[in-house]
């Protein structure tokens, strides 16, 4: 018997178990690597897909970038552009109160207007012109000139005359001649304008019930912050100049000018040590109406 279990032995057999056993173990540690090696192999999938998804994404962006919102264009009113809806103007922009100047131009049409065009054109800036009725056909081109280039065409009625309008002890001569003259503006030009302007101004002339019947004749009055004196500096620009530098100093300024010679060589300097002091140039807005009357009446 010990012979044969020695035989046994040497023939192999307690060996052949344990090379199932070492056999058995290589296995599993292969399986293991396997599964390692396969776990792997998807994350590395599913990492290279996002990435060609990111990828797509962004070359199609920069292709094709995203559509952005359409800005509204202004609609035409007559010949003059108008933003359909009021908009209020911010007060601070970047934290930065605006300064904003409205260069208004009383007494024309006139051998001066194209003049004061050009000049408004060279700084990138338009006015408001206050026009006399009895010159409007006298200068028809330069009235459309005006409009087209984006100036407004304001009313400082028919005659400009100080008796007729304040003297006759009410407000009929007045609205009259400003309704006169708004039809006349409408059959040149096919737009109808309300802003006014008083001719000597609205104070003192013009008291509370006679600006009730300017605003229910539909109208809105402008006076002015800065009065440069012009009419009356035949000769002296450089006065002017030096007025308009001494007075201007509100964040909103309606600077009063007039068509004269000496206001077309004094004009240039103006706008420069406006846009020297942080000024941007308006025009008005009907939409964007805001009180610029002595009184501060709001019904103006």
């Amino acid at each position: 018997m010990r012979v044969q279990q020695q035989r046994a032995g040497e023939s192999g057999g307690i060996p052949h178990r344990t090379s199932r056993t070492k056999t058995h173990g290589r296995r599993k540690i292969r399986y293991g690597r396997l599964s390692a090696a396969l776990a792997l192999l998807a994350l590395l999938i599913i990492g290279l897909t996002y990435a060609f998804i990111g990828m797509t994404h962004w070359i199609k962006n920069y292709v094709t970038p995203p559509p952005v919102a359409a800005i509204e264009q202004p609609t035409k009113l007559g010949m003059i552009e108008m933003t359909p809806e009021s908009k209020e103007e911010p007060a601070r922009f970047q934290g930065q109160v605006r300064k904003l100047a409205y260069i208004t131009f009383d007494d024309g049409p006139s051998v001066y207007t194209d003049q004061l065009l050009d000049i408004l054109k060279q700084h990138e800036a338009k006015a408001t012109f206050f026009m006399i009725g009895r010159q409007l056909n006298q200068h028809k081109e330069a009235v459309e000139r005006l409009v087209k280039e984006g100036s407004y065409p304001g009313l400082h009625s028919m005659t400009h005359n100080y008796n007729k309008l304040y003297k006759s002890g009410s407000s009929a001569n007045f609205v009259k001649e400003f309704k006169k003259e708004q039809k006349m503006v409408h059959d040149l030009i096919g737009f109808t304008p309300h802003l006014i302007r008083a001719p000597y101004g609205s104070s003192p002339q013009i008291g509370e019930d006679f600006r009730g019947d300017i605003a229910a004749a539909g109208f809105k009055l402008w006076d002015w912050t800065t009065d440069s004196l012009d009419w009356n500096l035949p000769g002296e620009p450089d006065k002017i100049v030096k007025r308009v530098s001494r007075s201007v100093h509100r964040d909103k300024e309606v600077i009063l000018m007039h068509e004269r010679e000496q206001t077309v060589q004094a004009l240039p300097r103006i706008l420069k040590l406006l846009e020297d002091r942080g000024y941007e140039f308006e025009v008005y807005d009907p939409s964007a109406h805001w009180v610029a009357n002595f009184s501060g009446d709001t019904r103006l």
